[in-house]
């Protein structure tokens, strides 16, 4: 009874438009596309429900959605005029259009809510446009619209808008004007980062806003921009796991000095990880500027800030090199790396840090590494996103970050991994750059067991017994270094000493005094001078002087390392000889 009550209050003219629609419809709908021009304009939509959405702008049908999409990086703080979407002037549009199931009498308040996004650019007027022979308004803001995300319209007075009339959005009230809003996210990009603006009717009610609320006037949300991250940047890769060669021959059966080269396989279309003097990480950039609407084009002011840490000293000749193309090889051709990018301008390799706050940072060109190079013979790259995924069409750049002997005649460490740490910067201030992020690129490991001996004096007597229980030779050599004020000053640590073989199933006694000559005369060993003042070592006069005799020593054999085993022993004078642990690669547990 209360119904009929109120309908009974609306004016007889409107009431007699309203008796056969009135309140019929189940919900609005929108429908955003982009398109020069509102199509269907003047096609009145004859169901109650948006129903299941198509091509077509129609009496049947409601247009299926296709909302423009835009760069999360674009986002800090973005216009968007959607009478030009592309932001070039190219007069590239997208419609908002409602559509209410219902009809619905003047003075009728409809609420319109943004999410993601305010007004903007629109003189703080908007109108509900439509076209029966004629563009007209049949509805007008009321109050504030740019910077606010919820505005009302009021329809006129004495003009019932019929249930499926198409109502374009427009700045002005002639013709179809596209309006504009703005996007504000204040958070760095990821990969991953994904925002949806949406629009919807949340209330439609006559008298005002004060009478009946119009169900058929209130829509769900529907897609207006959909924004997404425009650059992948280290996309995809697998760590390159590559052990130091410390044998004195290579796969070829070419003698090479130990720790001068990486493992390799000697099948040249087998050398994607390792070569000689490179353990190569496969990587790929995407810039996903062709499948958006709005997007960023990179300048060479834009950057990848690049810094490389190493779990430990990778050796004084290991560098980062950056390659943006590769020649898988074939016969007797080794794979080679090609078209070798600087690590910023001006630098062509890159440094190793312990640590984040001590690696050196590099500006490396974002246009370097997100832009492919096939010239100088670099195989050709394919984008190989399936068409489901939203990096399909892409474009797409292979990059590979070689950890690199330059030169190769160097000694090279190992046991160390390696992390690559980034992120995209612009030299736009209004985009939002990327989150500091990384990946875990190489793990540098060597062939063969290593022997770590904490303790031992150059005294006679003393010694380190290798036992090796494989079914082949293993070449052993040695890293040696004492006490001193700085071990890193000219040959106070030396590497690689070269101790000869253990047989198959035997053992090899070093004795320590031999294998220090040995250390001297190979590679000038200095490692025993102190370098420090006796108070440095306390009031002890008896320690200070026999700091020379102290020595750290590493072996490394080339053999499984569950096969290599050690013991020291020092000579104690008057007791019993002192066993001292041998530790496989720094690891043990008390």
């Amino acid at each position: 009874m209360k119904r009929f009550n109120k309908i009974a209050l609306i004016p007889a003219a409107i009431a007699a438009g309203l008796a056969s629609n009135a309140y019929a419809g189940t919900e609005a709908c929108f429908e955003i596309y982009k398109a020069g021009a509102v199509e269907g304009h003047t096609a009145l939509f004859a169901g109650a429900s948006c129903g299941t959405r198509g091509a077509a702008a129609d009496a049947n049908t409601v247009k299926t959605v296709d909302e423009m999409s835009a760069a999360y990086e674009l986002t800090k703080s973005l216009p968007i005029d959607f009478g030009d979407i592309v932001g070039d002037a190219s007069n590239s549009e997208q419609q908002i259009v409602y559509i209410p199931t219902t009809d619905i009498p003047g003075g009728t308040n409809i609420v319109i809510k943004l999410d993601g996004a305010v007004f903007d650019g629109n003189a703080n007027q908007i109108h509900l446009v439509k076209d029966d022979g004629g563009i007209s308004a049949v509805a007008s803001s009321d109050g504030t619209v740019d910077g606010a995300g919820t505005i009302t319209f009021l329809t006129k007075a004495g003009i019932t808008i019929g249930a499926g009339t198409r109502l374009a959005f427009s700045r002005v009230s002639t013709s179809v004007d596209p309006v504009g809003i703005k996007i504000a996210n204040d958070q760095c990009t990821t990969d991953s980062a994904t925002k949806t603006v949406t629009i919807a009717a949340t209330n439609a009610k006559t008298d005002g806003g004060t009478g009946y609320d119009i169900i058929g006037g209130i829509s769900k949300a529907t897609d207006l921009v959909d924004i997404s991250a425009q650059f992948y940047a280290l996309n995809g890769g697998t760590t390159a796991d590559v052990d130091v060669n410390a044998e004195s021959s290579n796969a070829d059966n070419t003698a090479i000095v130990a720790r001068t080269e990486f493992v390799f396989d000697s099948d040249r279309t087998k050398q994607l990880t390792a070569t000689k003097t490179q353990a190569i990480y496969k990587t790929a950039f995407y810039d996903r500027a062709p499948t958006l609407d709005r997007a960023i084009t990179l300048t060479a002011n834009d950057h990848l800030e690049t810094q490389f840490v190493a779990t430990s000293e990778p050796g004084s000749t290991v560098k980062m090199g950056l390659y943006n193309g590769r020649i898988v090889g074939s016969g007797s051709t080794d794979t080679a790396l090609v078209t070798q990018e600087p690590v910023q301008t001006g630098t062509t390799w890159g440094s190793f840090g312990l640590t984040k706050a001590t690696a050196p940072v590099y500006n490396t060109e974002a246009l370097d590494v997100f832009t492919p190079d096939v010239t100088n013979g670099a195989n050709a790259e394919t984008n190989p996103a399936a068409a489901t995924s939203n990096l399909f069409g892409a474009n797409y750049n292979e990059m590979f970050y070689a950890v690199t002997n330059t030169p190769a005649t160097g000694i090279m460490n190992f046991n160390y991994d390696v992390n690559t740490h980034y992120t995209l910067d612009f030299a736009n201030t209004s985009y939002n750059d990327h989150c500091a992020a990384d990946k875990f690129t190489h793990n540098i490991d060597v062939n063969g067991a290593v022997l770590k001996v904490p303790y031992a004096v150059n005294g006679e007597g003393n010694f380190v017994r290798v036992t090796n229980e494989h079914d082949e030779a293993a070449e052993v050599t040695v890293d040696v270094f004492g006490e001193s004020d700085n071990g890193n000053t000219g040959n106070r640590k030396v590497t690689a000493v070269k101790l000869g073989t253990v047989p198959a199933k035997s053992s090899v006694v070093y004795f320590v005094p031999e294998l220090i000559d040995e250390a001297v005369s190979q590679k000038s060993y200095a490692g025993a001078d102190g370098g420090y003042a006796a108070g440095s070592l306390g009031t002890d006069g008896a320690n200070a002087a026999s700091n020379a005799n102290r020595h750290t020593l590493t072996f490394t054999v080339t053999a499984p390392r569950d096969t290599v085993h050690g013991v020291s022993v020092q000579r104690v004078l008057g007791g019993s000889d002192r066993v001292m642990p041998v530790l496989d690669q720094n690891e043990w547990s008390q």
